[in-house]
């Protein structure tokens, strides 16, 4: 599975218009669960005391036609997706109608009741996950408007407040507790468990796609080798500890031969490859601890920390060796020759900066690429040849 097929699976890489399809699919769920209490309460005629039997059967004709309603929605964004313009609205028509259609519902049971509640707030935190702010806020505020509405007309005495639990005729007070108890379990327990399963996914995927994002700002997508940012950052670190640390660190940079050559003659896709391979080589002959990047275009660098003079050498000609061993094979079966020239400098707590160690290992390298190419330089042994070196 290549990665945008991996990128699809998170739900909060879904387009705009599936988002709505699982919205809406909450929606039903939650519809569903009070259509199957409402249907008990009727099939249940020793519980009619405990309710406005009238009012129930009146929500349930209304919840009949609403869930056809919210399937009639979800088809259209079903049929619209890849629509620009319905990418735009219905989001706002789908997260609108989630709200207004259990605006019914909560003034029947509640609208300060555990069940509104619940079911306001998980919708309101799985919606911010999926969409825009403006499209949860608008539906918010419309949702919380009629909630005020209601309660306002609740304080003046011109609507009761859950009028579903005001039953025709009186009943045991205890009786009814235990009634409106169970019945607001049965509302919330499916809203909590689903919500609590579906945010927790969320954030799952959400920590999944912080940490891929981490990921790709430290990495060459090409290569998946370190970026040049992320190997200054390990250099910069080393730096700083120079006057606490006193080990001998170094840095070789390696540069590829003729690489334009090969762009030129096989194509980019080779060059590519070339890259990917080079990468490959240099990560399977380092040390452990060592850390191999890649600096930009065809050069790449090795920074190898707690070294000496000598296995800093030993390790820059093994990794020049196992490269020129190596054969990329062109489109047409032929075989490319990969090698490299590399150039050695090592620091410790008398560099002043990172640009004085890049300086000299570039310098270094250069020096390599004048004798010859696919060669191994280290930066005192070009200050000697080149008659720089301190008396």
């Amino acid at each position: 599975m290549n990665t945008t097929d991996k990128n699809s699976e998170f739900i909060l890489n879904w387009s705009p218009l599936k988002k709505c399809l699982l919205m809406l699919s909450m929606a039903l769920l939650i519809h569903g669960d009070w259509l199957v209490w409402k249907l008990y309460i009727y099939f249940t005629p020793e519980l009619w005391s405990f309710v406005n039997i009238q009012l129930l059967l009146n929500q349930l004709l209304l919840n009949l036609l609403i869930l056809p309603a919210l399937a009639l929605l979800m088809l259209l964004c079903w049929i619209l997706q890849g629509s620009k313009r319905a990418e735009v609205i219905l989001p706002y028509v789908s997260v609108m109608a989630f709200g207004l259609s259990m605006s019914r519902d909560a003034y029947l049971s509640g609208v300060m009741c555990p069940a509104t509640s619940m079911t306001f707030m998980v919708s309101m935190i799985v919606g911010l996950f999926l969409f825009r702010r403006s499209v949860i806020y608008s539906a918010a505020l419309v949702t919380v408007g009629i909630f005020t509405w209601i309660m306002w007309l609740t304080l003046r005495s011109e609507l009761p407040y859950a009028p579903l639990f005001i039953p025709l005729i009186p009943v045991d007070p205890t009786e009814s507790s235990i009634f409106w108890t169970a019945s607001m379990l049965w509302f919330i327990l499916p809203v909590f468990i689903g919500g609590l399963v579906l945010l927790e996914l969320l954030l799952s995927q959400w920590r999944q796609r912080e940490k891929k994002v981490e990921v790709l700002s430290q990495v060459d997508p090409l290569t998946t080798l370190y970026n040049r940012r992320t190997i200054y950052d390990f250099l910069e670190i080393l730096l700083a500890k120079r006057y606490t640390d006193h080990r001998l660190h170094a840095l070789i940079l390696l540069d590829l031969d003729y690489f334009k050559q090969i762009n030129d003659s096989y194509g980019h896709t080779i060059g590519d490859k070339a890259l990917v391979e080079t990468a490959n080589v240099l990560k399977r002959t380092i040390r452990s601890e060592d850390i191999v990047g890649r600096f930009g275009g065809e050069e790449f660098i090795i920074v190898v920390a707690n070294t000496s003079y000598q296995q800093t050498q030993q390790i820059a000609e093994r990794c020049r060796n196992e490269l020129a061993k190596l054969k990329v094979q062109g489109d047409h079966g032929e075989e490319v020759v990969v090698t490299a020239s590399f150039g050695i400098t090592h620091f410790d707590c008398n560099i002043t900066s990172l640009d004085t160690v890049l300086k000299q290992a570039d310098e270094a390298l250069y020096h390599a690429k004048n004798l010859g190419r696919n060669q191994v330089v280290h930066y005192q042994d070009y200050l000697k040849q080149t008659g720089q070196a301190e008396h």
